[in-house]
């Protein structure tokens, strides 16, 4: 029976992954690419800085490349969410250096060098669901509500994992988010979505945030998270029959990723939520 499961585990996902190479040669999605690419890639340190700030956060600029860019203007009364921008300048120091003299002996002389030095200062980002105007492109990946009762057990879930769960109002096409112990699920969702992006977060907080790893959590790219955690949802909502729009999510976090490299962190917390479920369900 375990074979039996791992075996249909490994089948999804070499069909999600087809699935997510046909979405990334459409045209939609080249036009989803077409308004990334128009987002600054931002460092490490500065990526938390955001998180910390504002965890919802999907796509950030600067209030003029809100205006510029997107024709978009920040709402009156928002909050920058600050980051470190990197300034140079050019100055000249003093230095010391050894010089040979006419007659063959070495004799230090003071010379002036021109140097580059940087110095990092704070600026301000606005998330997107703190601006207003242009449309922006959206991937469709609505549900239908025909399993809301998965909800209630992934709840429960949730509950016994000792998961901090609310359900709130988000904007800017955000349906979810996690931050340590902690999920929050867009309130404006039916229940069968809200069951999807809840088995999402879910991953992240069991694989990502939770779990101690030789290659620890912090080699692993968003990219990888994202689709760890996505992979998983499909997975799981594709065993209670519900067949959810992961390939066109994915598509965004796939280069030259293969999920199978994470078949055995993707099944684990798959059966473990999966067997949890069908206790409660049947």
């Amino acid at each position: 029976m375990v074979r039996k499961k791992r075996d249909k585990v490994q089948a999804l996902l070499k069909q999600l992954e087809e699935r997510i190479e046909e979405v990334q040669s459409s045209e939609e999605f080249k036009d989803i690419l077409e308004f990334f690419s128009k987002f600054h890639n931002y460092s490490y340190h500065n990526t938390m800085l955001i998180q910390m700030q504002y965890p919802e956060a999907t796509h950030v600029a600067g209030y003029r490349q809100w205006q510029k860019k997107f024709n978009r203007q920040v709402k009156k009364g928002e909050k920058g969410i600050a980051i470190l921008a990197p300034f140079s300048y050019k100055t000249t120091e003093s230095k010391v250096r050894e010089v040979v003299s006419p007659d063959g002996e070495v004799i230090e002389e003071e010379v002036e060098e021109e140097v580059k030095k940087t110095y990092f200062k704070p600026v301000f980002v606005f998330d997107i669901s703190q601006t207003e105007g242009e449309p922006v492109p959206r991937m469709d990946l609505s549900l239908e509500d025909s399993l809301p009762s998965l909800l209630v057990t992934l709840k429960e879930f949730a509950e016994k994992q000792d998961i901090s769960l609310s359900f709130r109002p988000l904007s800017g096409g955000l349906e979810g988010y996690s931050k340590g112990g902690s999920i929050v699920v867009d309130a404006n969702l039916n229940d069968t979505e809200k069951a999807c992006t809840l088995a999402h977060e879910l991953a992240h907080v069991v694989l990502h945030n939770r779990e101690k790893r030789e290659d620890s959590n912090e080699n692993l790219s968003k990219e990888i998270r994202e689709m760890e955690a996505e992979a998983i949802a499909f997975v799981v909502m594709n065993h209670f029959g519900v067949e959810v729009k992961s390939d066109r999510y994915l598509a965004l976090y796939k280069k030259a990723y293969s999920l199978k490299n994470s078949l055995e962190r993707i099944k684990k917390v798959s059966r473990q939520i999966i067997a949890f479920s069908d206790n409660k369900m049947y």
